[in-house]
C-alpha cells in the first residue's frame, strides 16, 4: 500500500509556498489553503492534477493508510 503524505508534506518537499502551489493547480489561494487544512474537499479533476502535480499516486494523498486499515478491519 502506498504510504500517506499530505499537501503540506508535498508542498514542502518542492519547497513551493502555498500561492505557488495554488498557481500550479489552477486554484485560488483560499481553495488550496483550505484543501491542505483539510477544510475542503477535493473533487476528482483537481485530485489528480495535484497527484500529478507532485509525482506521487492519488491514492497516497487522500487513501494511503487509511485503505489499509480499512481492509485489515474488514479480515478481522
Amino acid at each position: 500500500m502506498p504510504e500517506k503524505y499530505t499537501l503540506r508534506e508535498l508542498r514542502a518537499r518542492k519547497d513551493w509556498t502555498q500561492e505557488e502551489t495554488a498557481k500550479r493547480l489552477g486554484v485560488s489561494l483560499q481553495t488550496y489553503n483550505a484543501w491542505e487544512q483539510n477544510f475542503g474537499s477535493v473533487k476528482v479533476s483537481p485530485a489528480a492534477a495535484i497527484a500529478k502535480v507532485f509525482g506521487v499516486p492519488l491514492d497516497s494523498i487522500f487513501f494511503g493508510n487509511e485503505i489499509e486499515k480499512s481492509s485489515s478491519e474488514v479480515e478481522d
